[in-house]
């Protein structure tokens, strides 16, 4: 028998569509990303667990919360808008709430902010490591006198700030993934470089070879505002997630 490893992972942090109810805005306004609202980013996140009877019964697919990220990066009011699993449902909330965001801000300020989250629980075999490296720069003549070593590259924390995404792209279905019905996570590392461009990509959870490399390359079109190291522009590591779920 083959060992199954549980994964439960998070793929998008989106703009919420859902207004603030009145009761709720009489007691502090509760702003949706946009019109002059920036979007809350992610800073310290905490995994879902599965549950024994989600294991046991292979339940698997995504729990889509509607949340509040209060001005002080905590998170307020969350509730599940589209349920996967009662215990699994509960575990999203749970995993949740152990957030910490930089929160949205409105004319400088940090104001509460209305997101979409979804979580993606998914079972499936232990996998190994897929690199796909990008050629460096050239930046000189190869081993020449011109020739310059790359600049380091940090991790968020320590005085590094995370790199914000400004532009994505979302990853294509494969017509053979489609056939199988292959859904699930594809977890990458990625180096994001001083120009916010994305640099050295590694699959480190594969899911299907070609939605792999379809993952890969949605990520290399994506766009940032570059991590800073004492208020320079820096390389920095971060961790990607991309879902492909068939609906």
């Amino acid at each position: 028998m083959r060992a199954i490893a549980p994964m439960a992972v998070v793929f998008c942090l989106v703009a919420a569509s859902i207004a603030a109810n009145p009761r709720q805005a009489a007691e502090r306004q509760v702003y949706k990303p946009g019109d002059g609202v920036s979007l809350p980013v992610v800073v310290k996140e905490a995994k879902p667990h599965y549950t024994a009877d989600a294991m046991r019964a292979r339940v698997q697919g995504t729990v889509t919360l509607e949340c509040v990220v209060q001005p002080d990066g905590t998170i307020g009011e969350a509730r599940v808008t589209k349920s996967l699993d009662p215990g699994l449902d509960e575990e999203a909330i749970k995993a949740v709430r152990q957030w910490r965001f930089r929160p949205g801000l409105r004319d400088g300020k940090p104001v509460a902010v209305r997101v979409a989250l979804e979580m993606s629980f998914t079972l499936r075999d232990k996998p190994t490591q897929t690199v796909f490296p990008v050629p460096p720069l050239a930046t000189g003549d190869a081993g020449g006198e011109g020739a310059k070593e790359a600049p380091p590259v940090y991790e968020p924390g320590n005085g590094v700030t995370p790199p914000v995404v400004v532009k994505e792209a979302r990853p294509a279905y494969t017509a053979e993934a489609k056939g199988a019905r292959i859904q699930g996570i594809v977890e990458l590392q990625c180096v994001v470089e001083t120009d916010g461009s994305v640099g050295d990509v590694k699959v480190i959870k594969p899911l299907d070879p070609g939605l792999d490399q379809e993952a890969v390359k949605a990520v290399r079109k994506w766009a940032f505002e570059p991590g800073k190291k004492d208020g320079k522009a820096v390389r920095v590591r971060v961790a990607l997630e991309m879902t492909f779920t068939l609906r």
